[in-house]
């Protein structure tokens, strides 16, 4: 997953952590795997991508939506708010809503 995005921007807050991401171009590996010919950024990698921000290890997702596609070089909006062992995850671009899901650290 080397280089498939880049931190533009973090916030923190008593109750919210937003990070602001852009992702790389299509012909990273990721890309071409996932579809050779319609490159979209994989749902785990939604997941897997709020795990690495927050540095914690994911012991399991108990819900998980995703909605819009995410391409190469979008600009992503991830919200985080931090409810005991639990993270409410929610991924925008252009203020709508790409994905969302809940998981619990170990």
């Amino acid at each position: 997953m080397e280089g498939l995005y880049h931190i533009l921007d973090s916030k923190v807050s008593e109750s919210l952590i937003e990070y602001e991401i852009q992702l790389t171009d299509e012909k990273h590996p990721i890309f071409q795997a996932h579809f050779p010919n319609n490159h979209l950024l994989p749902g785990f990698l939604h997941i897997d991508i709020a795990s690495k921000l927050l540095d914690k290890e994911l012991s399991k997702i108990t819900k998980a939506k995703f909605l819009q596609a995410i391409l190469p070089l979008d600009k992503i909006l991830f919200i985080i708010e931090k409810k005991e062992q639990n993270y409410k995850i929610i991924t925008k671009k252009d203020n709508k809503k790409c994905s969302e899901f809940i998981f619990v650290t170990r």
